[in-house]
């Protein structure tokens, strides 16, 4: 069988291993799946592992008792990219496979070495929908299509993973109940942008994948992933709506990036603050309790002191339960320039003051919840004698005692 050769625009040729190849190659070995980045790899590395074991490969946690090690890939930014040429040449001796978003959004890593087998995500997609599928855990991911229809210059992933590609509503709510069935409390519900699902097809949005979502039996919920600003606006209420009378967490990932609308339109994100605001007060609104995580870069190319200072006063008015804060790194393929970087010490410093002053809105809010009693769900083991669990509003709460995965507690915080 001959292998495929993948061209791509920048003149790079990636060999993916054929469908069933990969398969037949790995039956009966001992198989480590390393993975990183996103939700939506994890729910890859799960379907990889279910397509494995119905080949009787045999998975293993630790890579040095492993034949062959797989690596699911993330290279969002540069230093993630570097941790993972590091992961592809630290197993000398094994077979190594590499899959994610490495060998699409940057072959020219993977061109020259030849020893090294490359899996198309969309072979582990096909391979998987043959098989049955079943799920045994606490927590799970179901994905609702690969890709996006943003074009955000700073963004390697849409480059990797293209534009969406939604997977049947009838799909994923067989995943959903089968998950939830399999003992899965929380189940995560995961794309590169939620609220583009339905766009490629016409005839669905994720409003209507939510309204249509079956019902769950307690304490089981579903979290909904990233949803990128541009996209959730048109049909924000009625996501809302299907979000507070289905069986959802009270949770939105809300992607800002930025506080001002002269960074937001060099980055190619598609709204302006007044849209950020306006989204929260419809979800405020159908739900006092909601928590919002966003995300914010800093130092973006042409980001100035006054740029910084209205993203500063945006985290204070929208006040969000989790930011993750990320310094502006330059990729490959994003149609950016390296021109107009700000230095390393600017990124820095701006990402830090973010992060200060994030945290403290955080920990005030959290010192008030003190003696307070909340309940939650085990969702899992930190380490022996620790237990994460989660409330209705996706709280972590940290429990010091051996309690089951799945069981619902009343917490005295």
């Amino acid at each position: 069988m001959s292998t495929p050769v993948y061209p791509f625009k920048n003149g790079y040729k990636i060999r993916f291993e054929p469908d069933g190849a990969w398969e037949q190659a790995l039956s009966g070995q001992r198989v480590c799946i390393r993975t990183f980045g996103c939700a939506y790899n994890t729910g890859d590395s799960d379907l990889l592992a279910s397509v494995l074991k119905n080949q009787g490969a045999i998975m293993v946690s630790d890579p040095s008792m492993a034949d062959a090690v797989i690596l699911n890939t993330c290279i969002v930014i540069d230093s993630t990219e570097r941790k993972m040429c590091k992961e592809i040449a630290a197993y000398p001796g094994r077979e190594v496979y590499v899959t994610g978003c490495l060998p699409l959004g940057r072959p020219a890593l993977l061109e020259n070495l030849a020893h090294i087998k490359v899996i198309h995500p969309d072979s582990v997609h096909r391979a998987a929908a043959g098989i049955p599928y079943s799920h045994e855990g606490a927590v799970s991911v179901v994905q609702i299509g690969p890709g996006c229809v943003g074009f955000c210059r700073y963004c390697i992933t849409r480059c990797a993973r293209g534009t969406i590609r939604s997977i049947p509503p009838g799909v994923i709510y067989k995943r959903i109940v089968g998950d939830a069935r399999g003992g899965a409390v929380e189940i995560r519900l995961a794309g590169q942008d939620l609220s583009a699902y339905g766009r490629d097809t016409g005839d669905k949005t994720l409003a209507t994948l939510l309204e249509g979502v079956p019902p769950l039996t307690e304490p089981a919920r579903i979290r909904l992933g990233m949803m990128n600003p541009a996209t959730l606006l048109p049909i924000a209420q009625k996501v809302a709506h299907a979000m507070k009378h289905g069986p959802f967490f009270s949770f939105l990932h809300l992607p800002v990036q930025s506080g001002s609308d002269h960074v937001l339109d060099l980055m190619g994100r598609g709204y302006r603050v007044a849209d950020i605001l306006k989204i929260l007060e419809i979800f405020r609104s159908d739900m006092p309790e909601i928590r919002i995580a966003t995300d914010i870069i800093t130092g973006y190319p042409g980001e100035t002191s006054e740029d910084h200072l209205q993203t500063r006063e945006l985290i204070r008015q929208i006040s969000p339960a989790m930011v993750n804060v990320t310094r502006y790194s330059w990729r490959p393929g994003t149609g950016m320039t390296r021109a107009n970087e700000l230095p390393d010490r600017i990124r820095k410093d701006r990402s830090r003051e973010i992060i200060r002053e994030a945290y403290a809105m955080l920990h005030e809010k959290n010192e008030q919840k003190i003696g307070t009693v909340m309940t939650g769900v085990v969702t899992e083991r930190i380490r022996p004698g620790s237990v994460m669990a989660r409330s209705r509003s996706y709280e972590g709460i940290v429990i010091q005692e051996n309690i089951l995965p799945g069981i619902s507690c009343t917490v005295l915080i």
